[in-house]
């Protein structure tokens, strides 16, 4: 389920990252201004071609927007998984996956 007052605040920052107003930031998203008012209080859900619009116009990820920041952590991981799966072998590659769920089922119960 999509946390639309969160979304909002996401898509708020990204635009006063870019020190833009609602109504510039609508523009480069090709959005009414009044429509991206109500997107960044959490006030109207979106299509996921609007989403994709937003994410563009604003320059960061859909993952960002959807996740927030956490997006970059798994951003880092895929990208650690992806090189030991590059330079193991299946085997190795298996083990390692089976030891990141050891430690996931851990650090859940802490």
């Amino acid at each position: 389920m999509v946390d639309y007052i969160a979304l909002g605040k996401r898509i708020r920052d990204a635009r006063k990252a870019l020190n833009l107003t609602q109504e510039e930031a609508s523009e480069r998203c090709d959005i009414t201004s009044s429509y991206y008012g109500n997107l960044e209080r959490g006030d109207k859900k979106m299509s996921v071609e609007t989403l994709v619009k937003l994410s563009e116009g604003l320059g960061v990820s859909v993952d960002s927007l959807l996740y927030g920041d956490d997006s970059r952590e798994k951003k880092l991981l895929a990208d650690v998984m992806a090189k030991v799966k590059k330079e193991a072998d299946m085997g190795q590659f298996e083990k390692y996956l089976m030891i990141m769920e050891a430690v996931s089922k851990i650090a859940d119960r802490l």
